[in-house]
């Protein structure tokens, strides 16, 4: 690939988890598939920081860039925040980096793709769910006034009900409703007996190992087990978020052809 075009995966950062392993892995496939100039940066935290990525891809020979948000859904982190840390206003512009003219594109983050939607699927197969258990859908909820992350969470669950799934729902962390408590109450008055819980999540971090948990009623850092419902025994599955799901490498590429071109 042509050395003058960069790819940067923007991550949100962590002191408690696996993103930066996330991060990387997605990066060396890249790498691995032809991609010559690719970075990691995150916002917070973590480093490297988004200008030292940037001025790291440019002093490769990099005057355009694309920052690929690897979030869940678009906020004020992606539309506004991370432009901002790249030096442009919008989703496109010039920056100037170290005295050269740069051009900047900011991708969506994966948002609506039915990449999340297969990825949750094989979640529940791995997870020896069926069509016929609970499935709860776990969202981070969000402030923002979009909503989008809530609005990505339904969408994946309404998705489940589509092909099949008679006892699929969703519920959030925080900020948004329903709540993981609501949640379960619907799916034991719907009979289930057992329930597979899927993080809508990027990566494990401090919300998947211990305040999900909590809620959903099993220790930290727990894959599950026998959790009580309105007094009545449910068997409780919690799988892995989304991680580095090499469907998730396919969409980054994506995303590079098309504001690269190549």
């Amino acid at each position: 690939m042509i050395v003058s075009k960069g790819i940067m995966i923007v991550g949100y950062g962590t002191r408690k988890g696996n993103l930066e392993e996330v991060l990387q892995k997605q990066a060396a496939r890249l790498r691995c598939r032809g991609w010559e100039n690719v970075a990691v940066a995150y916002f917070r935290v973590s480093s490297p920081t988004i200008p030292e990525a940037v001025r790291e891809l440019v002093s490769k020979g990099a005057d355009e860039i694309v920052a690929i948000p690897y979030y869940i859904a678009e906020g004020t982190l992606t539309k506004e925040l991370i432009p901002e840390k790249l030096g442009i206003k919008d989703d496109c512009g010039y920056a100037d980096v170290d005295g050269k003219k740069v051009l900047i594109h900011v991708a969506p983050a994966f948002g609506y793709s039915f990449d999340l939607t297969g990825i949750i699927c094989d979640r529940i197969a791995d997870a020896g769910g069926d069509r016929d258990c609970g499935v709860l859908v776990l969202g981070h909820g969000t402030r923002h006034l979009s909503l989008s992350n809530m609005f990505v969470v339904k969408k994946n669950a309404e998705r489940l009900h589509a092909l099949g799934f008679k006892h699929a729902t969703y519920a959030f962390n925080e900020f948004c409703e329903p709540t993981i408590k609501d949640a379960l109450d619907r799916l034991e008055k719907e009979g289930v007996d057992r329930i597979v819980a899927i993080p809508l999540f990027i990566a494990m971090g401090l919300h998947l190992g211990e305040e999900i948990p909590e809620q959903l009623g099993i220790p930290a850092y727990n894959d599950g087990g026998e959790i009580a419902v309105n007094g009545r025994k449910i068997q409780l599955c919690y799988t892995r978020p989304m991680e580095c799901d090499p469907r998730l490498t396919d969409n980054i590429e994506r995303k590079a052809r098309h504001y690269l071109g190549d």
